[in-house]
């Protein structure tokens, strides 16, 4: 049943959800010279502030501007000090140069929405009280599903690696085969791009075996982009989360899977 169904909810589950929106709601309460870094909202939320008191200073950049906000590091490791736009000589730099900025003053009773994917940074001018709401619609809420499906894969992984440990301690049965890996990294002449087909989900992991810790998941549709492969995984060209790159297996043919990626054009 896709989320955007439309339902009633009454009794116990009214409570429930209004006590979950609720948890989206916060209250910042700020000095003058105050800041809040540049950011992007988690889980792809749209979000509305409020100023109640004081005026803030808010800086935006688009989506796009991303690598110019927080570059990536040397051969895609990591990543390079993120921008501070009131930092003119951190703007000057080679890696940030030539961001778009987009400012506002908001004044008491003033909302400023800043849409999915979009970089934000605030500065108190004088003693502020904002509210701050996130929240989704049909722009963004596959976000939402996102969420839940990587929480379902990674139960589905401590599960996996809890059977493997029954397992050598002889108290649970052969857990299923996992893809091992043994020659070198092998890299790519060219950058080459993929699209998921593997429903409901891959995995992404922090080294080519699906013993290696769970980064996150990727669902059919997404286009990834690899630039080296080791024994039928391939290495993400960007840092996938915490300045680390992932791996996500080609195939899972030992897995009892058929093609979980795709090679395909742009």
């Amino acid at each position: 049943t896709s989320l955007l169904t439309q339902f009633r909810l009454e009794g116990d589950m009214a409570s429930y959800s209004t006590q979950k929106v609720r948890q989206l709601c916060k209250l910042f309460i700020g000095c003058r010279g105050a800041i809040t870094r540049i950011h992007t909202d988690n889980h792809r939320a749209h979000a509305w502030l409020t100023n109640l008191h004081g005026y803030k200073l808010y800086i935006l950049c688009a989506p796009e501007e991303g690598e110019r906000v927080l570059p990536p590091g040397e051969n895609g490791k990591g990543f390079l000090p993120r921008l501070d736009p009131l930092d003119m000589e951190q703007r000057a730099l080679p890696q940030h140069s030539g961001v778009k900025l987009h400012a506002t003053i908001l004044r008491p009773g003033e909302t400023i929405v800043v849409p999915e994917g979009w970089w934000h940074y605030a500065a108190s001018l004088t003693q502020t009280v904002t509210l701050m709401c996130n929240f989704w619609d049909a722009a963004n809420v596959r976000a939402v599903e996102d969420l839940f499906l990587e929480n379902v894969a990674r139960t589905l992984d401590d599960k996996r690696r809890q059977d493997a440990a029954d397992f050598v301690d002889g108290r649970g049965p052969i857990p299923s085969a996992a893809a091992a890996t043994s020659s070198k990294v092998r890299t790519l002449a060219e950058q080459r791009a993929f699209r998921v087909v593997h429903k409901p989900f891959v995995y992404i992991r922090e080294a080519p075996c699906t013993d290696a810790g769970m980064l996150g998941i990727a669902r059919p549709g997404t286009i990834i982009h690899a630039d080296a492969e080791r024994d039928g995984w391939l290495r993400l060209t960007k840092a996938w989360r915490g300045g680390k790159r992932g791996w996500v297996l080609q195939h899972g043919g030992s897995l009892g899977l058929g093609a979980l990626v795709e090679s395909c054009a742009e």
